[in-house]
């Protein structure tokens, strides 16, 4: 169980209205968010912060962990996160920032599945499967970063694209609203 108090509706709800603020951000101011998205990737600044902020959780994460017998060393691995942490943002110069966006992503994931999880109400299912489908979506873009421009590029070809996408975008964001509303 995770360590805060927040039920299922309430994440969908807090979800939702966070994904369709975006959403609609994308949709109202195309020339922003179009360069926004492509400065993105190769952004130094959140890139490393994302990735402190990943390895902290990670830390945290490892820490609630039952290792067995390797218990007795938590304190030395937790104690090297710092280590790490210097060790990535000076040898890995050219971090890409939507890996660490998608790290953050897988992260906060967990949680909110186990918040989720057997809950028969329609915003658990919804929420459910946004998080399976952005896991997914994660796994493919963390391992292959180029997809994030070629998605981009893809969905500038054809003016009708972009829209069709982002409102798509949007009407999952929606959904995930109402049904945190309905589950109220």
């Amino acid at each position: 169980m995770p360590p805060w108090n927040i039920d299922h509706a309430h994440l969908a709800l807090g979800l939702g209205a966070c994904f369709s603020g975006i959403y609609l951000w994308l949709l109202l101011m195309p020339g922003a968010s179009e360069c926004a998205l492509r400065a993105f990737p190769r952004s130094v600044w959140p890139a490393r912060f994302l990735v402190v902020i990943c390895m902290v959780w990670f830390a945290f994460n490892l820490n609630l962990v039952d290792l067995g017998g390797f218990n007795q060393y938590k304190p030395i691995l937790f104690g090297l996160v710092p280590v790490a942490v210097f060790l990535i943002l000076r040898y890995i110069p050219d971090l890409l920032a939507v890996r660490g966006l998608c790290c953050l992503f897988l992260l906060a994931a967990q949680p909110m599945i186990v918040v989720a999880r057997w809950h028969g109400t329609l915003a658990s299912w919804v929420l459910l499967l946004f998080l399976y489908l952005g896991i997914l979506k994660c796994m493919f873009v963390v391992v292959y970063p180029h997809l994030w421009l070629r998605g981009l590029n893809w969905l500038g070809e054809r003016p009708g694209r972009r829209t069709a996408s982002f409102s798509g975008g949007l009407a999952v964001g929606l959904l995930l609203f109402i049904s945190g509303v309905m589950a109220l």
